[in-house]
Formats: C-alpha cells, sequence, structure tokens
C-alpha cells in the first residue's frame, strides 16, 4: 500500500521557470498520472525533483508542442515502487523504444537490441504538483522548438529543465492571447524581473485582438475547414508560429473553428500546401470516425486570401512528424 501523500515545504524565495514534459496531451497513448491544466507528476529518479518550489511557473511541452504554463500551488508526495526498463546486456535504464524496427528496445549506452527489457523494481518517492489554481493554455501552442534558446542551464536532455525567465516571458506573451497576458502581468508585478515585460505583454495583447479583428475583416465567419460558423465559435489561428515569426501578420493567418483550431494547434490536423484540402491524423481517425467530416475538405478561401503555401507547409511537416509518434489503434 502507497504511503499517504504529505506535504512538501519547497517553498523558494525566487520563483523559477521549468520547463516539464509531459505525455499528457497524446489522445492514443498513456497518460500516466499528469492531468494537464490541473497537476504535474515526477519522481526522484527525475533530474531536478528537489528543485520544483511552490509559486514556481511549470511551462509544459510534449514532444512537439508548448502547451501552456501554470504557477506551482502546493506539492505533495509519497513513496512508491516504480518498475524500471533496464537494458538486459548492461543494465541502463537509457533505452529507445522503436515503434516500427524489430527488435524493439535499443541500449543508448551499450548499443544491445532487444525485444525486451528487465523489469527491475525501485523505491522512490512520487511528487505531484499542483499548478490548478493558475493555468493558461496557450492559444497558439508554440513549437518546442521556441525553448531550445531559452534553457538556463545544459541540462537538455531532462524531463525537468530551468528557462531563462526573461526571454520565456516574452515567448509565452505572444502566444498567451488575452487571458495568458493578463496572467503575465501578474507574475511580472508580483516578482522583481528585468526588462520591459510589462510593455512586450500589453503589445501582444492589443496585436491580439487587432489580429483576430482582421482575420474577421479578411474572411468574414468563414472557417478555413467547416464553412459559414457563428462569430462566437471562430477563432483567429497563427501560421507563423511554425516558422518563428514575431509579429501578427494578416496573410499569416486563418479562422477556424474553435475545436478545429484546438486539433490544428495541436498537430492533429493540417492543411495540404499542395492540394488545399484538410487532412486528419489517421490514427485519430481510426479511433474517432466522426472527424471524417473534417478530413479532406477544400479549403473555404479565396485564391486570392490564401495564406503563403510556406506557412502552411511548416505546419504539415510539423503535424507528419506527429503522427508517426501516435499509437496506432
Amino acid at each position: 500500500m502507497e504511503a499517504r501523500p504529505r506535504t512538501v515545504d519547497v517553498r523558494s524565495p525566487d520563483r523559477t521557470f521549468w520547463s516539464c514534459f509531459t505525455r499528457a496531451t497524446d489522445p492514443l497513448g498513456n497518460l500516466y498520472g499528469d492531468v494537464l491544466g490541473t497537476r504535474y507528476e515526477y519522481d526522484s529518479h527525475v533530474v531536478n525533483h528537489t528543485r520544483v518550489s511552490v509559486s514556481d511557473v511549470l511551462v509544459l511541452r510534449d514532444d512537439h508542442l508548448v502547451l501552456g504554463f501554470g504557477v506551482v500551488d502546493h506539492v505533495t508526495s509519497r513513496d512508491r515502487v516504480k518498475i524500471m526498463e533496464r537494458c538486459v546486456r548492461c543494465e541502463s535504464s537509457d533505452l529507445s523504444t522503436r515503434s516500427r524496427k524489430s527488435p524493439r528496445y535499443r541500449c543508448n549506452d551499450c548499443k544491445e537490441e532487444f525485444d525486451e527489457p528487465n523489469l527491475v523494481p525501485k523505491d522512490v518517492t512520487l511528487y505531484v504538483a499542483d499548478y490548478s489554481t493558475w493555468w493558461t493554455s496557450l492559444s497558439s501552442p508554440a513549437p518546442v522548438k521556441a525553448l531550445e534558446s531559452l534553457y538556463a542551464g545544459r541540462d537538455r536532455q531532462n524531463a525537468i529543465r530551468r528557462l531563462d525567465p526573461v526571454p520565456t516571458i516574452e515567448m509565452l506573451a505572444f502566444h498567451s492571447g488575452v487571458e495568458g497576458a493578463l496572467q503575465l502581468d501578474i507574475l511580472v508585478e508580483s516578482r522583481d524581473l528585468p526588462g520591459g515585460h510589462v510593455e512586450v505583454v500589453a503589445r501582444q495583447r492589443v496585436g491580439q485582438q487587432r489580429f483576430r479583428d482582421a482575420m474577421f475583416d479578411r474572411f468574414g465567419t468563414t472557417c478555413a475547414i467547416t464553412g459559414t460558423q457563428p462569430r462566437e465559435v471562430l477563432d483567429a489561428a497563427h501560421l507563423y508560429s511554425y516558422a518563428d515569426h514575431g509579429e501578427h501578420h494578416v496573410d499569416g493567418g486563418l479562422l477556424l473553428r474553435a475545436d478545429v483550431h484546438r486539433l490544428f494547434d495541436r498537430l492533429l490536423v493540417t492543411i495540404d500546401p499542395e492540394s488545399w484540402h484538410s487532412v486528419v491524423a489517421p490514427p485519430l481517425l481510426s479511433r474517432y470516425p466522426s472527424l471524417r467530416q473534417l478530413d479532406a475538405a477544400p479549403v473555404r478561401v479565396p485564391i486570392e486570401l490564401r495564406p503563403s503555401p510556406d506557412l502552411l507547409a511548416e505546419h504539415h511537416r510539423s503535424s507528419r512528424r506527429r503522427w508517426k509518434d501516435l499509437v496506432p489503434v
């Protein structure tokens, strides 16, 4: 029986920003114990596990996207037994899993290949960081590569990595929309962070609303994939997030129905820049047949108003890379 959770006194005098890897967004894979927007789980086997503190900011990422950020309200822990996968030859835990090649496992240390790893029980401490009180999803999720220049240390291969708060706030401000910008305003005011962050946040907040208005002026109330919709359910979708642009451009966006926008931002729906038809991730179609109405739909945008094919191509490539990681049904 697992021990009863206990509150960990890990308060820090300074707010630290952490980039945290999660699989909670994979619609076809295991969700582990993470609940996006609520809690982040990690154990004593993870580097930096003792350093996550109350009031720290967690920036959640998966293999492809930066998903949002939350402020740690409290951290609990309990003892548990974790089953570790080990190399059959050298006992290393640094293994790669291959879904399209046999044997399935490969040791990154001794290079041994095998079908099944050794399973070794290990006593660990499980930590749960609760950030449900203050969570903000990015209105336009950034590609995970946007974090590459923001890391403060050299621990870039770890699940929990420390971020430089100054450029991190600027990146989050751009991708967060109005709600996130307001949250970042409070974050900035509550800590002595150098730089003109309030100015950056305010500028992006105004810019996002202007961008949305410009999308309605350009496309009316037409979702690029589902056609005419009520104004209230339409979002302004950025395409240039995937091309590392830092400004709002009317020719770099589309209007998408909110649910389609969410799939688009999660790289589960894309648009083929050659055929100008929508494409839904095949593994997702297998599990959710009702999504077929979103697949192979012609883009409902006049040719003269279509965004640059280069911008769509980057999103299209990113989406197909992600689909390779989805677990088939």
